[in-house]
């Protein structure tokens, strides 16, 4: 027994000595013990900012003015700088603003979402999507927005966009249509554009958002135009209207109407020997020869074809239409 006792002193004296232990690191103070600075500085850490690689802008405009029943295409591009490849959450809001509270109109939204085939409908809701982006290699974001018929003047529809990498700041863009007024062309019985407009005059009266202004041109017959918001409103103001013959397909522009709106020498183009149509006055539509022209004072005297006896009448050079060119000067 002795003998095993030293045998066991000898090897604990004469073996090697066991491998301390490792020390184990301390562990983190919690951060409400932490001193104010330190606790400060690292609840106060920058987040990454998007915006160091990844770009959003817009392919085209970022703002169109449309009229309703238009459809119009708004676009945007975002491109990845980052070294490898990166995922990123794009995020798309649909908002639509109206100078009407809770009486916007809603615009219907849609677009192909990148590597799908079919275009899908946009809500009044933030949807997410995400994308997988290679460097430099550019994403189209291609959005179809339809102008609704019930659309009023400043009503617009906002595609709010913003892409983030995980916990980084997006980067964000919006892209919006506005709705604005068309100059419509309405299509009338000759000798009737006067009536047509005043009765249209008196309706838009009770609906003044529908149609603004009204023309009715001397120097083109069988026509008025109306400024308003949609040709559905107009179409619809139109029904039950004695003479009225309906829209012309398509929004007449500003530069065909320009001409109209251009004063002109009343008497010009008229010429002795010429028949007329009176317009205006006690004798609104009798039928005239072309007497005698005055260019300085813009009158014009003619002499009614079916009065028994010919009597010269003097009358403006605008309150009268021409019919036919005449080729005598003596009106023979």
């Amino acid at each position: 027994m002795s003998g095993r006792v030293q045998e066991e002193e000898i090897g604990l004296l004469s073996g090697s000595p066991p491998p301390p232990e490792p020390k184990k690191a301390p562990a983190p103070e919690p951060s409400y013990l932490m001193p104010a600075p330190e606790r400060e500085a690292i609840q106060s850490a920058p987040k990454q900012d998007s915006r160091a690689f990844l770009t959003l802008q817009a392919a085209d405009d970022t703002s169109r003015n449309v009229t309703a029943g238009l459809v119009t295409t708004l676009s945007a591009v975002l491109t990845s700088r980052a070294p490898g490849p990166s995922d990123v959450l794009l995020t798309i809001e649909i908002a639509y603003p109206s100078a009407y509270p809770d009486e916007g109109a809603e615009w219907p939204v849609r677009w192909t979402p990148p590597g799908k085939r079919h275009m899908a409908e946009l809500f009044a809701r933030k949807e997410e999507f995400p994308l997988s982006l290679q460097p430099n290699t550019p994403v189209a974001l291609s959005f179809e927005v339809t102008a609704p018929v019930g659309v009023r003047y400043g009503d617009r529809v906002e595609i709010r966009l913003a892409a983030a990498e995980s916990g980084t700041t997006p980067v964000q863009l919006t892209l919006a249509c506005v709705a604005r007024q068309a100059v419509l062309a309405i299509k009338t019985s000759r000798g009737y554009e006067r009536e047509v407009a005043d009765t249209l005059l008196a309706r838009a009266e009770e609906k003044p958002d529908v149609i603004f202004a009204l023309l009715v041109p001397s120097a083109l017959r069988g026509y008025v135009f109306a400024e308003g918001m949609s040709f559905e409103g107009v179409r619809e103001m139109l029904k039950g209207i004695r003479k009225a013959r309906g829209l012309v397909d398509g929004e007449t522009t500003l530069k065909e109407v320009e001409p109209l709106l251009v004063p002109k020498i009343t008497v010009e183009g008229f010429v002795e020997g010429a028949i007329v149509e009176l317009i205006s006055g006690p004798f609104k539509g009798e039928k005239a020869r072309v007497k005698k022209i005055d260019q300085a004072k813009e009158e014009i005297t003619v002499e009614l074809i079916e009065a028994v006896v010919p009597i010269p009448v003097t009358v403006r050079g605008d309150h009268v239409r021409m019919l036919e060119r005449g080729g005598s000067k003596g009106g023979g």
